[in-house]
């Protein structure tokens, strides 16, 4: 398997999976041109993709969805709720075309193993999407204010996690949003924080050389260096270590990370 964040942040999202049969883009939260051009950038022609998995209706993880979808003849999978939601944004779809999922059910997609999580977020029906291959498994984790013992099951045993760790804490408290949207960002609908996201790493990883992205990071209220001193040093008290038990990297906002091959 072949993993990428093409974008990661409140501007956009959208992820790529390659398999040995199917190329497929987790959401595509940017314009269609700003996708195509972070796909060459890692050497992927757009007009090789086969799918779009969608995790829930917010803009800036569907903006790019619809032109995508119709220019290149992609498969659009997303819940009943999903695609309800987002129908205004992504405008039309052909019929054989959409694919409706069920969360907690898992399908096949090629070769490619996918089980829908369900997420806590002020969306119509969020869902993170867990995927293997062979013997090669991705969790992928945003937009989500609580992680139950479910989800972390489903997770875990996983050789790269996408989670996100949206806002440091003290930055989200003094800074400029207005009281309602913090709470609703701290809330258990709303975003992992660092210190949360730190949290469920220490409870994940095996010390099996895993990759971690630290993803949807805030613009307004988180840091990259923080995001990843937070993982690291909780990581570090259970004497898991950077570049001996696992691989980090923190996800960007507009360009592409390292690839990872798995």
């Amino acid at each position: 398997m072949k993993f990428c964040s093409l974008a990661s942040g409140s501007s956009g999202n959208c992820q790529y999976i390659e398999t040995k049969e199917k190329k497929i883009l987790i959401d595509g939260g940017l314009s269609g041109k700003a996708i195509e051009n972070n796909l060459r950038a890692i050497g992927v022609d757009p007009a090789t993709l086969d799918a779009i998995f969608v995790t829930h209706e917010h803009n800036d993880h569907v903006k790019g969805v619809g032109i995508l979808a119709r220019r290149y003849h992609l498969e659009v999978f997303a819940n009943e709720n999903t695609w309800l939601a987002m129908e205004k944004t992504v405008k039309h779809i052909d019929e054989k075309k959409r694919a409706v999922f069920e969360s907690r059910k898992p399908f096949f997609y090629g070769d490619l193993s996918v089980y829908p999580m369900p997420l806590f977020h002020d969306a119509a029906e969020g869902c993170g999407f867990v995927v293997s291959a062979g013997n090669k498994k991705i969790s992928h984790l945003t937009d989500t204010g609580w992680v139950n013992t479910d989800m972390l099951e489903k997770m875990r045993g996983s050789d790269l996690y996408y989670l996100e760790s949206n806002h440091d804490t003290e930055m989200l408290r003094n800074g400029p949003y207005p009281r309602v949207l913090k709470e609703r960002i701290a809330s258990t609908r709303g975003h992992l924080s660092n210190d949360h996201c730190a949290e469920l790493l220490s409870g994940l990883l095996e010390k099996k050389g895993e990759h971690v992205v630290l993803a949807h990071l805030s613009g307004e209220n988180n840091l990259p260096l923080l995001a990843a001193r937070s993982a690291r040093e909780a990581l570090a008290e259970n004497s898991v270590y950077e570049g001996v038990d696992f691989m980090l990297q923190v996800a960007t906002p507009k360009v592409p990370c390292r690839c990872i091959e798995l």
